[in-house]
């Protein structure tokens, strides 16, 4: 996954660089495994970060049979979801977060923010350099999305309901009914882990 070039297309010796680099975390690590950044004490933290996640969601229920775990509303709204075309690019087991797509590839996000662009509106141009990667991103994961507002990397929209009206107009390039919209909406709130939809803590 590390060297993967769709996923970091990195390497151990440029992570541990790269956070060796960093002060505040090379203090955090010493304090936790007593050594500076290694492969060994970073790949110990990731996969004790990955056993703490939450537990499955009300849709991972569903998915395994339990038809009982979402209300119809929440089924039709996974079916508008598909049938719109949303799993074009939030797909696989995080619902996203496997692929690279452009902000705006069908309108202008940019411009019509209203607001002058930045380095980090430049996405994957800040590491590439490619023009082809200006205004591209990494897909996110729609795990839990309903606790993570505000949404977009520019943090400018402040509700899940703007969010998916913007990907409707940026990204999918197509109108479509309010309802249709809420019921998408009231899908996306299945993703919450049963954990944190009871306490409604981000994750």
């Amino acid at each position: 996954m590390l060297a993967n070039p769709l996923e970091f297309a990195s390497t151990w010796p440029a992570v541990v660089a790269r956070f060796s680099a960093d002060a505040q975390m090379v203090s955090q690590i010493k304090s936790v495994y007593g050594a500076a950044p290694s492969q060994a004490n970073l790949s110990d933290a990731l996969a004790t970060y990955q056993r703490s996640l939450p537990e499955p969601s009300r849709f991972d229920r569903f998915l395994r049979g339990d038809a009982s775990a979402i209300t119809a509303d929440e089924r039709l709204g996974y079916e508008k979801f598909k049938s719109y075309g949303c799993v074009a690019c939030h797909q696989g087991v995080n619902v996203g977060g496997n692929m690279f797509q452009r902000l705006g590839a069908l309108g202008n996000y940019f411009a019509d923010r209203g607001t002058p662009e930045t380095r980090l509106d430049q996405g994957r141009f800040n590491v590439t350099r490619r023009e082809s990667d200006r205004h591209v991103f990494k897909v996110p994961s729609l795990r839990n999305v309903a606790l993570t507002a505000p949404y977009f990397h520019d943090g400018s929209v402040p509700t899940l309901e703007a969010a998916v009206a913007a990907m409707f107009k940026y990204q999918l390039g197509r109108p479509a009914p309010e309802a249709d919209k809420r019921l998408i909406v009231q899908f996306l709130r299945t993703l919450t882990a049963q954990s944190l939809e009871k306490t409604g803590n981000k994750p």
